[in-house]
């Protein structure tokens, strides 16, 4: 799955980011730059199978995606250097909660739930829509799953979705939904492709990716939880958060963080600004 995009998902700013161990406590490191002055080195947790946000090059090695290209852009802004580590989508929460990381910069919701766990910087908005293979009818909503084999990676917010749907299938006299959680999205996708699941529940942008190298077999359809925000996350009351809110805040008045989003295909997903904590669900 991981090869060259196409149609609008462009290829974004090749960063090449490398994995760094990750550490005891504080991943923060710091170096002395060429002025003698402090230079900090922040790891930041990602799951690498999440298209177009964070992934692996053809190389196994670089990092690329609509989140480091954004993690460049911010350490310029922070004279820090963000550098990313492999994480299962899962375990970043509790990794952010034990300091193992310094923040998280993937496909992450910002939601009541994990806010009682970590904090956010919001810098995109939400936008979700369903994933099929072109033999499948259209899906609507989640209320449209009744019965369906719904595939999603491990920790997905759609699992408490579908859960709810599911409920509310049954209490209509109808089948509950077929929920199938697996590793990652890639395994996801490889279900949905080899007819093991119907339907994948997912992020606009990643089913976009998905699709453009699928064209003859897979569609998008629907939508749900087009109110949220993807976020960064910290531990909590952590003082980054407040200066990479700052640092969003530079990159969307100059107009870098627009250029990221044009060249990804998602300008329409942009924020006017970043938001602490926005989360209403």
């Amino acid at each position: 799955m991981r090869k060259p995009r196409s149609r609008s998902l462009v290829a974004g700013l090749a960063v090449s980011l490398f994995t760094l161990p990750i550490a005891a406590c504080s991943t923060e490191t710091t170096d002395r730059g060429a002025d003698g002055q402090a230079a900090v080195t922040l790891v930041a947790a990602a799951d690498p199978s999440l298209l177009p946000y964070n992934f692996l090059d053809t190389d196994g090695k670089t990092w690329k995606g609509i989140n480091v290209d954004l993690a460049a852009a911010l350490s310029e802004k922070l004279g820090s250097t963000i550098t990313f580590q492999s994480a299962g989508f899962d375990t970043i929460v509790p990794g952010l909660a034990a300091g193992r990381f310094d923040l998280a910069l993937t496909g992450m919701f910002d939601t009541l739930e994990r806010q009682k766990t970590v904090d956010f910087v919001d810098y995109l908005a939400a936008k979700n829509n369903f994933l099929t293979l072109t033999t499948f009818r259209d899906v609507a909503s989640m209320d449209d799953l009744c019965g369906v084999r719904v595939g999603i990676p491990g920790g997905a917010l759609e699992s408490t979705l579908l859960a709810d749907a599911s409920a509310e299938c049954v209490k209509a006299g109808k089948p509950a939904i077929d929920v199938n959680e697996f590793a990652d999205l890639d395994a996801t996708v490889l279900a949905l492709r080899s007819g093991r699941i119907d339907v994948t529940p997912n992020d606009s942008a990643a089913n976009a990716y998905i699709n453009s190298q699928n064209k003859d077999t897979m569609k998008v359809s629907g939508g749900y939880l087009n109110e949220g925000y993807f976020a960064a996350a910290f531990p909590k009351n952590s003082e980054l958060a407040k200066k990479v809110e700052a640092a969003f805040s530079e990159i969307i008045d100059d107009g870098t963080y627009a250029g990221i989003l044009r060249e990804w295909g998602v300008e329409d997903r942009a924020l006017e600004a970043p938001i602490i904590n926005g989360a209403t669900f």
